[in-house]
């Protein structure tokens, strides 16, 4: 196993390089992310209130406008009621049309007498026909002779109203009143200037948003989990009016999708102060470091894939062939001296052939033929043919002493001729034996036998009994 520990050991780099890259990639990216949507969200914020103020201004200089044209006081000066009506219901659908010319149509459009009562409106000039506006906070400044802006609840719509004086001779004669209603449109014109998603609250309740469904309708579920946001749990939308500024920025989940939100006050107007909005900032970001740590993981994946593809092929061309030769060198460590090394591939041909040239040429046999190494059948002798027999005692007849005191220059030559003799005089052909490959085999099982007995010799003896021949080794302490 340990062969594949270089294997192992990369894929485990990989693979903690892999995490370590992906929580930082993805980390960072998140962060990076959640920064930028916050401060797209306070900037999306502080553009809608300059927006506010700003349109403030604009829609009363538009009311002021239209209040100081010629005809206006003309309309004050009809004694008759009915004609005072008449004229008042003409300038209000003349007005409408500039503004239509303009593209500023209004909701509404209405002349008011000096007590702050409707005398007409465009489009029926009996709607509204009477109705006392004097307590509203907006129309008592234009009867003061100061035009200004506020936000009403006219029949339960949000509506930017506008209401400037109407003067003859430095003196109120009335006022003409503009009114436009907060709808889904304008949400959508204030997004795209703001570069957010919007929403739009008054007196407690959301009035209308910038979210639009897949048909193109305002999205009432997104309206819904908002105004949750804003008047359930940290109350967003009491924090912004109380404040006066808007509120620090969180992070939301609207509809399953991850907003930055801040909530504000609507300012610009001149007494309602319940007015407000809520800028949401997708961080799309998240989905962006998300997609990128796939990424990264997917190629992590594909790493590993290579390196265990590698280490198997490693295996295959390398591990494997050192394997059969290991089992080689082990069969002639244990006495196998006919093994013969086959090609195991084409990075250890030229081992093979090596190895089996050292043998052929340590055992005095012929060198084997480089293109073809196969194991020789027929009537060849062979060292396995040597039957051994291992015991630590010492065989009748035999005296360890004179054994141990031959010389190997004497003994081996001896014990070679012997087995030759013995081989003949059993009938058994000794072709290819040789003094070299017979020696080789009993110095490699007398060095195992001295190792497994620790002692100082072993010798052999041949017992010879027709065709058994056996060697017998001697323990020479």
């Amino acid at each position: 196993m340990h062969r594949f520990q270089i294997g192992l050991i990369a894929a485990g780099v990989l693979l903690v390089s892999t995490v370590v890259v992906f929580s930082g990639v993805t980390s960072s990216l998140d962060n990076a992310a959640t920064a930028e949507a916050e401060a797209h969200a306070r900037r999306a914020a502080s553009v809608v209130q300059q927006m506010s103020r700003l349109d403030g201004l604009d829609l009363a200089s538009t009311a002021a406008r239209f209040a100081d044209r010629d005809s206006m006081p003309k309309v004050f000066t009809e004694s008759d009621e009915t004609e005072r009506r008449k004229a008042a219901f003409v300038q209000a659908e003349s007005i409408q049309k500039m503004l239509e010319a303009e593209g500023r149509r209004a909701t509404i459009v209405a002349v008011l007498d000096k007590n702050g009562k409707v005398v007409a409106r465009d489009l029926n000039p009996n709607a509204m026909y009477g109705d006392d506006l004097a307590g509203k906070a907006v129309v008592k400044e234009a009867l003061s002779g100061r035009a200004s802006k506020d936000t009403w609840n006219d029949a339960g719509r949000m509506t930017r109203v506008a209401v400037a004086p109407v003067l003859a001779n430095k003196a109120v004669q009335g006022a003409v009143l503009l009114g436009y209603v907060m709808s889904h449109q304008e949400a959508r014109k204030l997004s795209a200037l703001a570069g957010a998603e919007m929403v739009v609250f008054h007196e407690g309740k959301v009035q209308t948003t910038s979210f639009v469904t897949s048909e193109g309708k305002e999205d009432g579920n997104r309206a819904q989990a908002v105004s949750a946001l804003l008047f359930g749990g940290d109350k967003l939308a009491e924090q912004a009016l109380s404040k006066g500024e808007p509120t620090e920025v969180q992070h939301v989940k609207v509809d399953g999708r991850l907003f930055a939100i801040t909530a504000g006050p609507l300012p610009g107007n001149f007494g309602d102060k319940s007015a407000g909005f809520a800028a949401l900032v997708a961080e799309s970001g998240t989905e962006v470091a998300a997609g990128v740590g796939l990424r990264v993981l997917l190629l992590g994946l594909l790493g590993l894939l290579a390196v265990v593809f590698a280490a198997a092929m490693t295996a295959r061309r390398f591990v494997r062939p050192l394997d059969q030769i290991e089992v080689g060198v082990a069969e002639i460590i244990n006495g196998n001296i006919d093994f013969t090394f086959k090609p195991v591939g084409p990075d250890f041909e030229g081992l093979s052939n090596g190895l089996n040239v050292m043998l052929a040429r340590l055992l005095g046999r012929e060198e084997p033929d480089e293109d073809q190494v196969e194991d020789e059948e027929g009537t060849k002798w062979k060292a396995e043919q040597m039957l051994i027999e291992e015991g630590e005692g010492q065989p009748a007849g035999f005296d360890a002493q004179s054994l141990a005191q031959e010389s190997e220059a004497a003994y081996y030559p001896r014990l070679f001729n012997e087995y030759v003799t013995a081989l003949r005089n059993s009938g058994v052909r000794a072709d290819g034996v040789s003094v070299q490959s017979f020696t080789a085999k009993l110095r490699l099982t007398e060095g195992g036998l001295k190792r497994k007995w620790k002692c100082r010799m072993v010798r052999f003896v041949m017992v010879a009994s027709g065709q058994n021949i056996v060697f017998r080794a001697v323990k020479i302490a």
